[in-house]
């Protein structure tokens, strides 16, 4: 979706109308004009945010009424067992000597430290492959579930989720420890998809 801001707001007359601003000597009437445009601003990024959490729960509540099942699991536990599966794939060197260090875990793919698919052949691995039950979890929000009736998502399904999703669940790591795979959708969106599947 498309940011609202960008809908409604010619950003070239924005940043005009900002350099008119500045040109202003009376200085309480400069600070007056960028106090208002800034609770413009704001109002317009409230209404942005609210259309996107409706759109998002929206997503959700469809998924649910299909028979997808959520259930919020411990994230500790489903991360260590990720990056045991996945990140002790790649020796401590080469992730310091590629600056992996402190970074997304989905870098270990973009930085091809691991091989993974990527795009539209990720997304149709991750709709052709077997999954039943699937942990999902993202890198900032503190949540992680078990996705059970897993087959009924598809990759579509997740990009609508990810279209509107609030900034905290972007990163999106979906994960099976049993078939080891992941299917990871970063919040770049020229980045990825990956699909990588260590069998």
């Amino acid at each position: 979706m498309e940011s609202i801001m960008f809908r409604i707001m010619n950003l070239k007359e924005l940043h005009l109308l900002q350099d008119e601003m500045e040109s202003i000597e009376d200085l309480a009437e400069r600070e007056e004009r960028v106090r208002l445009l800034e609770k413009v601003m704001e109002c317009i990024t409230d209404y942005d945010v609210h259309v996107r959490e409706y759109a998002f729960k929206q997503n959700v509540k469809e998924l649910l009424e299909r028979g997808i099942v959520l259930e919020q699991v411990d994230r500790e536990e489903i991360v260590r067992n990720w990056d045991t599966m996945f990140g002790s794939l790649v020796s401590e060197d080469l992730k310091s000597l590629n600056g992996y260090k402190d970074q997304f875990r989905w870098h270990v793919f973009s930085y091809e430290l691991l091989s993974a698919i990527k795009g539209d052949e990720a997304k149709n691995r991750f709709d052709e492959i077997d999954k039943n039950e699937l942990y999902i979890f993202f890198d900032y929000a503190d949540e992680a579930y078990v996705v059970k009736n897993a087959h009924l998502i598809t990759s579509k399904d997740i990009e609508r989720l990810e279209e509107n999703c609030p900034l905290d669940y972007k990163d999106i790591y979906f994960f099976d420890p049993k078939s080891k795979w992941t299917y990871i959708i970063p919040h770049e969106v020229y980045i990825g998809p990956f699909f990588c599947d260590i069998q």
